[in-house]
């Protein structure tokens, strides 16, 4: 079975956010095995350039051997299949595959340069906690389609 490690940063959790996420994780249930990795930000610096890299030796003590996917709105966009078809090529080649999620500031150029893989769900700046949401939503729809359930409609 896939490992799906999701590595964020920030410091708030939300009730509401962590439900809808352990809704989708049950749901994937057999598909993949999810992992989410909560690391606290840094304390506010002068420098968000620092902030960030400080951010970054963080994440990449949770990275492991793994394919590394960057979520960044710089990154390519892709599909709900063509994001399907991804998980399914990489799951050939990889055991587990993680996806970072930066904090208020970004994330550093040396997990952007780290990253096999950067994607982008919109060319908008969106809150760490809805990209929560949302790549827990993607997932599950990523498992739908590759099981051919009916969640997936186009």
């Amino acid at each position: 079975m896939l490992k799906i490690k999701i590595i964020s940063i920030g410091n708030k959790s939300d009730k509401v956010v962590n439900t809808l996420i352990n809704d989708y994780a049950k749901k994937i249930g057999g598909i993949f095995q999810l992992e989410w990795i909560q690391l606290k930000s840094e304390r506010k610096f002068d420098s968000a350039d620092k902030k960030k890299k400080l951010e970054a030796e963080k994440i990449k003590l949770h990275i492991g051997s793994s394919y590394i996917i960057a979520l960044d709105e710089h990154g390519e966009m892709l599909t709900s299949k063509e994001f399907a078809l991804k998980i399914s090529q990489w799951s050939q080649h990889y055991s587990c595959i993680t996806f970072i999620i930066g904090g208020a500031d970004g994330l550093d150029q040396s997990i952007l340069k780290l990253a096999n893989f950067i994607i982008s769900f919109s060319s908008m700046t969106l809150p760490h906690q809805l990209v929560k949401i949302f790549i827990a939503e993607q997932l599950y729809r990523a498992s739908s389609i590759l099981s051919n359930h009916p969640y997936h409609r186009e």
